[in-house]
């Protein structure tokens, strides 16, 4: 579920449809054993919305403590050394624009959409943030939940560049 908190980020004040999607979530996922894995994307925690936790029955991993989903969440080193080779391109580009994470258990992780993007396109660019505004991303950066102001590094980077591979 791409998102999943859309609803509580657009319509702050809409209580009731809140409670309504929150019901149909678990409704729709727990103790059914049709589920065995969900995948859910988002900004916000899933811990915080409800009474008594309404989606308790979720491991919640985040940028900032992503525990063994490390690897997961992007292109590691080592899967970009290989994409060097396979798409002949310069390596340090590649690591200027899109390696960007820094998790544990991994020496850094290439922001996925982003190198996905530059390899079909043949050019480097901004791409993840033509994905939503970077000032939406301000309000929830801003609120520091678990720390996530605290672990963002302040580079310069171009804003809306692009460069040929």
């Amino acid at each position: 579920i791409d998102e999943w908190d859309c609803i509580f980020r657009e319509y702050k004040s809409d209580v009731n449809s809140q409670k309504i999607y929150l019901d149909f979530l678990r409704t729709f996922l727990k103790d059914r054993e049709y589920i065995a894995l969900t995948y859910m994307t988002g900004i916000l925690p899933i811990k915080k919305y409800g009474t008594n936790s309404a989606l308790n029955m979720f491991n919640e991993y985040s940028m900032t403590d992503p525990s063994p989903m490390a690897r997961f969440t992007g292109f590691t080193s080592d899967e970009v050394k290989n994409l060097y080779l396979e798409y002949q391109i310069d390596s340090d580009e590649m690591a200027y624009w899109y390696d960007g994470y820094r998790l544990p258990g991994e020496t850094s992780v290439y922001n996925p959409r982003s190198v996905v993007a530059a390899l079909s396109r043949r050019s480097f660019g901004n791409y993840w943030t033509r994905t939503e505004t970077c000032e939406a991303l301000r309000i929830y950066i801003e609120l520091n939940i678990d720390g996530l102001k605290d672990e963002i590094p302040i580079t310069r980077r171009p804003r809306y560049h692009t460069r040929s591979l």
